[in-house]
Order: C-alpha cells, then structure tokens, then sequence
C-alpha cells in the first residue's frame, strides 16, 4: 500500500497529496522502539551480570555499577526508563523524516522543521537517487535533494505514485543526467580554483560525517553551478549548462 494520503490544500483548494511520513509510520517508530527500550531495560541487570564473565568486553565500569543494584524495583525503573529512551529515539525519527505536500501548483518539503516550497512550472525532472528525492530545475539544476528514511524501493514507490498523480514529470529511470558525472579529484583543472576548495573542504566534512557542513557545501557548490553526487566519501560532479546560478528558494 503506498503511504500517501490526500487532503484539501489551504493554499489553493485543489487536492492536496502528502506522501512520506504518516500517523501510521509514527504508531509504528512508537510502537517499535518503546516495545526494545522497554524489553532490554527489563533484561539489563541479567545482561549486565552475563556480560560480566566476559573480560574482554568493554564498558566493565557501569556493567559493575548495574550489576550491584538489586531488588525487584531494579527491572521496573530500568523498564521505564528503556521505554523512556525508546520513544526519544523515535521522537527523533519522526523529526527527521521527510514529508512531501503536493498540489497541481506546488511541492513542499518538509523536515526538521525547515521547509521549501517548488513551483510546478521551475520543475524539470523528479527522481530518486537512492534514499535521496531529488528535484531538478528545467536546465538541470538542482533544486532540492533530501533523504528518506524509508528504504529506497519504498520511498520511490511512495514518491513516484504521489508526482506522478499531480503531473510532475517522474525519472522512472533515476538521475537523466547520470552519465555526466565525472568523479572528483583535488585540483581538477576543468573547474574553478574557488569550486575545487569547497570540493576540498566538503571531503573532509564528508570523511568526518558532519552533515550540515556537506549540506552547505554542497548548496554553495550548487550556486556555482556544479551539481554533486556523493558515494561515500567520494563525490562525482557535473556541471550545469551556462553554469546557471539561479537564486532557489530556501532549502532544508
């Protein structure tokens, strides 16, 4: 069943789509990780105590700290607060799970509580690049790409029924530009000296994980007119025709 769900648009009273997170996804993440906190909590004074006879296994410290508490109150508290951490974590997954708004006139992005909204007509192409929706403008610039938590056969099956319904023009395929790129390697002489220090600077943010600086890297990148695919910590460029620096709108 995809996980779409359609209501009336506020903005412009046409059908409004919404695809990615749902109330059903949140039961789930809810359901889900409250049920793991809780059970490993009951469990965690005889994990402590099995964990022990086993020398080499780090974190002797707080294993010895659990395994001096006693009393038939220990697993309830520790159940609580396992319940507690579990739906934590799915608070967060929730909070980073992208939402799409959809009407005949517009998309909206939505996650961690940033959002952007892409006019029907700047729209050259939608696809998915793994786990990422990616939407790209009528010259091939890249408008918006952010990641789903979903899997990626889910999260395009999800997306696609949902632009495709609105009559965005869908990529069944992926990226039509895809044979384009060309990897990156420091000082690469068919681009600017400006382009291969942010290339520079967003491979070490892309070796030490620092996603919001890769982010921002890549929208500075994407202003100079270069559009970046990244394979770990590899990263693949192409360069957009004119090198177009439209000014986007604002992006998550």
């Amino acid at each position: 069943m995809k996980k779409v769900r359609m209501v009336s648009s506020k903005l412009t009273d046409q059908q409004q789509t919404i695809a990615g997170y749902s109330a059903s996804t949140g039961i789930l993440l809810y359901g889900g990780f409250g049920a793991a906190g809780l059970i490993v909590g009951y469990f965690l004074p005889r994990i402590a105590a099995w964990a022990l006879k086993l020398p080499w296994l780090p974190f002797q410290g707080p294993l010895k700290l659990i395994d001096t508490f006693n009393g038939p109150w220990l697993s309830y508290i520790l159940s609580l607060l396992g319940l507690i951490a579990g739906f934590v974590v799915a608070y967060i997954a929730i909070k980073e799970s992208l939402i799409v708004s959809l009407t005949d006139q517009e998309v909206q992005l939505d996650q961690n509580g940033h959002k952007q909204t892409i006019a029907h007509r700047d729209i050259g192409m939608v696809f998915m690049d793994g786990r990422h929706l990616v939407i790209l403008g009528k010259s091939g610039q890249e408008l918006a790409r952010e990641k789903s938590e979903e899997s990626a056969a889910k999260a395009a099956n999800d997306f696609s029924y949902a632009f495709v319904k609105h009559g965005y023009p869908w990529a069944a395929k992926g990226d039509p530009y895809k044979e384009e790129y060309r990897r990156w390697v420091p000082d690469t002489p068919d681009i600017s000296a400006a382009a291969n220090a942010v290339l520079k600077a967003r491979e070490i943010a892309l070796q030490k994980k620092v996603k919001e600086e890769i982010k921002d890297l890549r929208k500075e990148l994407n202003k100079m007119g270069f559009i970046i695919r990244d394979e770990e910590t590899r990263q693949y460029w192409r360069q957009v025709p004119g090198e177009i620096t439209k000014a986007l709108s604002p992006s998550l």
